[in-house]
């Protein structure tokens, strides 16, 4: 699998009064991110993972927990049977940071998912 140059980066904390990425900077970092990441209805940034088991999915978002602490920056996690969705944005300016393609970066090279 290929590094991307997002996942050396960190994340940086949100001040407040940043202003959101447009649209072409948000397709130039969402194609750096990884397979199936997707920018979705609300603008943020989405994808689902799939697994063989509840359990698998839940050692995923464990994971994804103690990644988001070690960066400050915390994804919405959906888990269900098999499956564990990762929605991203940055809630201070209810819009997209460079910040937010770190993190899924970071959680696309994580380890034991299967798509």
């Amino acid at each position: 699998m290929k590094i991307s140059q997002l996942q050396n980066k960190h994340c940086v904390p949100c001040q407040g009064g940043t202003p959101p990425l447009n649209k072409d900077e948000i397709g130039a970092l969402l194609s750096q991110v990884g397979a199936n990441w997707q920018i979705n209805e609300k603008g943020h940034v989405f994808k689902s993972f799939k697994f063989k088991n509840f359990m698998e999915a839940m050692t995923f978002a464990h994971a994804i927990a103690d990644l988001a602490e070690q960066e400050g920056h915390h994804p919405d996690l959906m888990i269900s049977w098999g499956q564990c969705s990762v929605e991203i944005w940055t809630h201070k300016i209810n819009g997209l940071t460079e910040s937010d393609f770190i993190l899924a970066a970071k959680i696309e090279a994580l380890p034991s998912k299967t798509s």
